[in-house]
């Protein structure tokens, strides 16, 4: 049976002149965004077709310069008629290029109000490295269609699991020449301030930012013990806790600061920790990629698809595995194989849900609260099928604001809104299977 909950008591809600006023407004906005989108396509048409003309001029250089003088020339003719700076339009010029040469369907699905320009965006930029014309419309064809019913961060996730599929080279293939291009840099910036990158393999980067992130957040647990320990009386500047009571940095300063503190020394010097600090990403692994019957791309969550040997090596020093279980035809996940119910379920819902529920909130779903749709006070079952992924914020608002969740099955949930809408949810899916057939 489908589960559902009202909210909790609450104290406001709208009047019924309130929520006719605020349909009607939903209603003109979305009329708004769908005149937006047509008129983003056709400006991208006005930009591909100048820059079509600029590369006409290229190709009658009789000296056949592949320096793009007339490229640079027709960036500024635009930037000064519309105010922008020449370097900004010379980006959009050749992101309307692609779109409107490259991905036709995605740029009539555009036209059609029927995605956003934000959504195109994600679309060219996971398939751009897509080479053949036919699997690119096939790619594109896929994901378009996908994403008139998802947020543009979604899509991002997906589309780059959908582009995999329709790439003509393996992904083993592509990482090892990618490999060779690892690198640091240094980029000097204004006020004193410099800019160092790093570039290597993604589970390496990813988990070097989750270590940055778990010592910076055990540096700020310390300064609030701190403060509570002062009993609210702040030391005097000569005091060895007057530092730590008074630093203020917030979560990005502090991964810088130990992030160089780290290079430079061998350890946080700057920061008094003495626990372990241990770096998770998360990783999922086809079965048949795992014992190399074939070399299907893994997922790094927050990144996308990654090469097989370096998942392969980093499940052979994994503590532990969940293994899990997906839809064949919508790829969404159905279970996991433990049998304890509260740390299963938990381990379920965080590879079910991957991010907090609410459509368009990023919150990823470890850093979420486990939700019991129906209040546990009210008799709501603690079993997968009533609890979703919730970050703090958007918890609250479930329980204090006239916002309905239902759980529809299998992981979907249908949010109902204080005007009266309804909007429907279905679980990230997980695409495992390899390139498609050729054409």
């Amino acid at each position: 049976m489908p589960r559902f909950t009202d909210a909790d008591d609450v104290s406001w809600g709208f009047t019924p002149a309130e929520r006719t006023r605020t349909r009607a407004a939903i209603a003109e906005l979305q009329s708004i965004r769908a005149r937006r989108a047509k008129l983003d396509a056709r400006e991208a048409e006005l930009l591909a077709g100048v820059t079509g003309i600029a590369l006409d001029q290229i190709s009658r250089d009789p000296n056949g310069s592949d320096y793009a003088f007339p490229i640079r020339s027709m960036a500024v003719e635009l930037a000064l008629a519309l105010k922008e700076s020449p370097r900004a339009m010379q980006g959009r010029m050749d992101r309307a290029w692609q779109l409107v040469e490259r991905f036709p369907v995605t740029h009539a699905a555009l036209a059609e109000g029927r995605i956003t320009d934000r959504h195109a965006r994600e679309i060219v930029a996971a398939g751009a490295d897509i080479s053949r014309p036919e699997a690119r419309v096939a790619y594109e064809t896929e994901i378009a269609a996908l994403a008139e019913h998802a947020t543009p961060h979604r899509i991002k996730d997906t589309a780059k699991q959908v582009a995999e599929r329709h790439q003509p080279t393996t992904l083993a293939e592509r990482h090892e020449r990618a490999r060779a291009d690892r690198r640091t840099f240094v980029e000097d910036l204004p006020d004193g301030m410099a800019m160092l990158g790093v570039i290597g393999p993604a589970p390496a980067v990813h988990g070097a930012h989750d270590h940055l992130t778990q010592t910076a957040q055990a540096v700020k647990r310390d300064r609030r013990a701190v403060t509570r320990e002062l009993d609210g009386i702040e030391p005097a500047p000569d005091d060895p806790a007057y530092a730590k009571y008074t630093d203020d940095r917030h979560l990005a300063q502090l991964r810088a600061d130990i992030a160089l503190d780290l290079l430079l020394t061998g350890e946080p010097t700057g920061h008094d920790l003495d626990r372990a600090v241990t770096a998770t990403i998360e990783i999922t692994i086809p079965v048949t990629t795992l014992v190399g019957l074939d070399d299907g791309p893994a997922l790094l969550a927050g990144y996308g698809p990654i090469d097989p040997d370096t998942a392969r090596r980093l499940a052979a020093d994994a503590t532990g595995w969940e293994r899990v279980f997906l839809h064949p035809d919508t790829g969404a996940l159905l279970t996991v194989d433990h049998y304890t119910p509260s740390a299963a379920q938990r381990r379920h819902l965080l590879a079910r849900d991957r991010t907090c529920r609410v459509p368009g909130c990023t919150t990823r779903a470890k850093h979420c609260d486990i939700d019991h749709t129906i209040p546990y006070s009210r008799g709501g079952p603690t079993d997968v099928g009533n609890l979703a992924a919730l970050c703090e914020p958007h918890h609250t608002m479930k329980h204090h604001s006239p916002w309905r969740f239902r759980h529809l099955g299998h992981g979907r949930l249908r949010f109902t809104s204080p005007a009266g809408y309804d909007y429907i949810d279905s679980p990230p899916m997980i695409f495992t299977g390899g390139p498609p057939a050729p054409f």
